[in-house]
């Protein structure tokens, strides 16, 4: 249930439900004896607390956390709203962070057509589709889009930006893993044919593989190139194909 409008209806009838079910309590006990009435009062007491306790803990995970990749925080001008149970959410490093990624499948087209002349060689594939998403305009806004969404409006921020990348590489097979630091996130691609990489590259030793950067909001950048960002710096890296987090005491730094 992503949509904040359909959260909002079912909260309403719960809580609307749980009040009835107190008046009708009520009016039930009016016409039991006092000391019925005041053993049941104390029965009621304790269960409208503990459902008040969970209606509230349920409230705290709903809003106290976060749609893309800063830290927890409602953003201001942002309905798109998660919890830890929602469709494509992940928990990472303390964080609940919504993906926005394409069904596999949805992009076959695009990613065949981008990838052309290619010939199976995975390093040639990885950089057409890198280069098809960085052409497309960066532009900020609050909320983790689809790689579709990102598509059809031709612009993004980097979430946006490396859900559809991430999305075109899982049409051709190729392996990555998502890279969160505070305020941003990025790719780090794993490629055998490293014939087109930059001399001066730089990449994570990942359980004994080579992974590229690939930061998707340069316009031109090419996979490889560093980004600034150092591990020290890093709140998580994420596998999203196995659904888990990365040991990053397991992880290496690497350039050139």
């Amino acid at each position: 249930m992503e949509n904040l409008g359909i959260k909002i209806i079912i909260l309403t009838l719960f809580g609307l439900f749980l009040y009835r079910e107190i008046i009708r309590s009520a009016a039930l006990h009016s016409a039991q004896s006092a000391s019925v009435k005041s053993k049941a009062s104390f029965i009621n007491l304790l269960i409208v607390g503990s459902v008040v306790v969970l209606f509230v803990y349920t409230g705290m995970q709903i809003t106290f956390i976060e749609t893309r990749d800063l830290r927890p925080y409602v953003p201001k001008h942002s309905n798109d709203i998660v919890t830890p149970f929602d469709k494509g959410s992940i928990e990472l490093n303390g964080m609940v962070i919504k993906t926005n990624l394409a069904h596999k499948g949805e992009l076959t087209a695009l990613a065949d057509r981008l990838t052309q002349g290619c010939n199976g060689n995975d390093g040639c594939e990885a950089q057409k589709l890198f280069d098809y998403v960085t052409h497309i305009p960066y532009r900020t806004d609050y909320t983790s889009r689809n790689a579709l969404e990102v598509i059809r409006t031709n612009w993004g921020d980097c979430d946006d930006k490396t859900n559809l990348f991430a999305s075109l590489l899982n049409e051709r097979g190729i392996d990555y893993r998502f890279v969160y630091v505070r305020h941003h996130v990025f790719v780090v691609v794993h490629i055998d044919d490293t014939s087109e990489i930059p001399f001066l590259n730089a990449r994570l030793r990942i359980n004994g593989k080579d992974y590229y950067y690939a930061e998707t909001t340069v316009d031109g950048s090419r996979i490889g190139e560093f980004n600034g960002q150092f591990p020290y710096s890093f709140e998580g890296i994420y596998d999203i194909k196995n659904d888990k987090e990365v040991d990053r005491r397991e992880v290496s730094f690497r350039m050139g």
